[in-house]
């Protein structure tokens, strides 16, 4: 019983965490009911938990709209943009259903090799806006580049989307289940793994001094660093 109300126990962290989802979660569905703001909200939401995985955020609630309204104008380009490209693409799977076989086997095959190609540029995107201090065209070309070197989490990350999404529209029940679910802590859960792989990603390719002091995070670098030095030691 004295585990269950010492507010230092992991059982009360998990809830503190779990309601930081929850708030976080609430926060990214309000503002991303314009549709239009949608990018900065993921933007914001991968800022803070990021915070939140290294321990550096004490108000959700300020935290996401400080970042939010940071990075609203180059979150939104990059939405407007992945959303035009959907919608192109969706336009052409209608003119491939009524095209002949041989083209619309071309058509589908452009479109599910650009596709992903897109939407993991974006997501890198949204998450080295919420991490990095970089101007536009630098952002989304480190997306790029990252997420093709970092194929294994891209595709985590790839495949997490998809099955949720997969999952939520099997049958009339289970989609409202799943509404319920991501109105309450879908989105947010969801964000905490693919920040989980993007964190990994990014620290292949971030060295100490590209860090600004209160992004440090000193136990990952410090690991890092034992594991080149043990490297080069077997190498040697």
């Amino acid at each position: 019983m004295k585990f269950a109300f010492n507010i230092e126990s992991k059982l009360w962290k998990f809830f503190d965490y779990a309601g930081d989802l929850v708030i976080l979660n609430l926060l990214f569905v309000l503002t991303s009911l314009p549709v239009v703001t949608i990018g900065a909200s993921i933007t914001a939401m991968d800022a803070v938990l990021f915070k939140m995985k290294e321990k550096r955020t004490d108000d959700v609630r300020r935290e996401y709209f400080r970042e939010w309204k940071a990075n609203f104008k180059n979150s939104t380009i990059i939405w407007l943009f992945l959303l035009s490209f959907v919608i192109f693409c969706a336009m052409n799977f209608q003119m491939a259903a009524q095209a002949e076989p041989e083209h619309r086997t071309k058509i589908f095959l452009t479109i599910g090799a650009a596709l992903p190609v897109i939407v993991m540029t974006a997501l890198y995107s949204f998450a080295m806006l919420a991490r990095f201090e970089n101007d536009l065209i630098a952002t989304v070309s480190k997306a790029f580049f990252i997420g093709v070197m970092s194929l294994p989490y891209t595709i985590v990350v790839l495949l997490i989307l998809t099955a949720s999404a997969l999952a939520s529209i099997q049958t009339y029940a289970a989609m409202l289940a799943a509404a319920s679910v991501w109105l309450l802590i879908g989105f947010s859960g969801i964000g905490c793994l693919c920040c989980e792989m993007y964190y990994r990603a990014f620290r292949r390719f971030t060295l100490e001094k590209d860090l600004s002091q209160d992004t440090l995070d000193a136990e990952m670098y410090a690991l890092r660093e034992r594991c080149q030095r043990q490297k080069k030691a077997g190498k040697g």
